[in-house]
């Protein structure tokens, strides 16, 4: 089930107010239901002006960065958001400026994804996708959530980096090889390794040509390194001393303790198999 920032939100806030409705319940605290039938209903007004004019950047802000503490104080309505003593109608809030946003590029193959900060990308098409960072999540800016401009494609976007952020195994469920090569590329990560951070959540990995997928988690390059050259591995049993393995188009030759000398940092899954004399 896809859940959106709103829903996060919201879901939040939900769990908090049931808790404060169950203390009340239980506080054995009885309060009079009884409404005279003559009471008038009167029309109320809202005390908070609501602004058609343009919203600024201070408050986008706010809206989407500090959008727990807006919910906790009731200022998220229906159709309106309330920042400060202004009420914004959310079918109006702008869109954040790509122009604030900082790139999504790789430094010393790291990429790294701060709290309350924007980040933008641009896809093949030319579209831009702006994206808020919180709460150690990407995700799309809320304002744009509530101003009803969700896009499929920056939510699958965001999905890929949070991914990768926590553990990027099941990428191949939902991105093809070339998709996350291209996701890769695309922010200056080369071969090699590389990790992804987006707050306090970071992961490292193996980018890889081979067949155990195309983000290998780095541990688990370095369990199958020291069974390659270390430790050695029933596979090599299969095939003579002197036989010849080629790894990432380099050739390495099977010494008498059946291993294979590799440089740490070769695509160990990008191994091609010597052929088997047919006895």
């Amino acid at each position: 089930m896809r859940i959106s920032g709103v829903n996060f939100y919201k879901n939040v806030f939900n769990s908090e107010s049931k808790k404060r409705n169950r203390l009340n319940n239980n506080s054995g605290i009885k309060k009079d239901k009884y409404i005279h039938s003559d009471i008038s209903v009167l029309q109320t007004y809202n005390k908070h002006q609501l602004n058609a004019k343009k919203c600024p950047d201070s408050v986008l802000d706010m809206i989407n960065f500090e959008t727990l503490d807006l919910f906790k104080q009731g200022r998220d309505k229906e159709h309106s958001i309330i920042v400060g003593n202004t009420e914004y109608l959310k079918k109006d809030l702008p869109k954040v400026d790509y122009g604030r946003c900082s790139e999504i590029k790789a430094v010393n193959n790291k990429v790294v994804f701060d709290n309350k900060l924007y980040y933008g990308y641009q896809d093949k098409s030319g579209n831009k996708h702006v994206f808020a960072c919180l709460n150690n999540r990407l995700e799309q800016p809320y304002s744009d959530l509530i101003s009803g401009r969700q896009n499929n494609d920056s939510f699958q976007i965001c999905k890929f980096w949070n991914m990768l952020s926590k553990d990027g195994t099941y990428l191949g469920m939902y991105y093809s090889n070339e998709k996350q090569k291209q996701m890769l590329n695309d922010a200056g990560i080369t071969q090699g390794f590389f990790s992804v951070q987006i707050g306090d959540n970071k992961q490292d990995y193996y980018y890889s040509n081979g067949n155990a997928g195309v983000a290998v988690r780095r541990f688990e390059y370095d369990a199958t390194y020291d069974m390659f050259v270390k430790r050695g591995t029933a596979l090599f049993n299969e095939y003579e001393v002197g036989s010849i393995f080629k790894i990432g188009g380099k050739e390495y030759i099977l010494n008498e303790q059946r291993k294979l000398d590799i440089p740490y940092g070769e695509d160990i899954f990008d191994i091609e198999l010597p052929k088997k004399e047919v006895e």
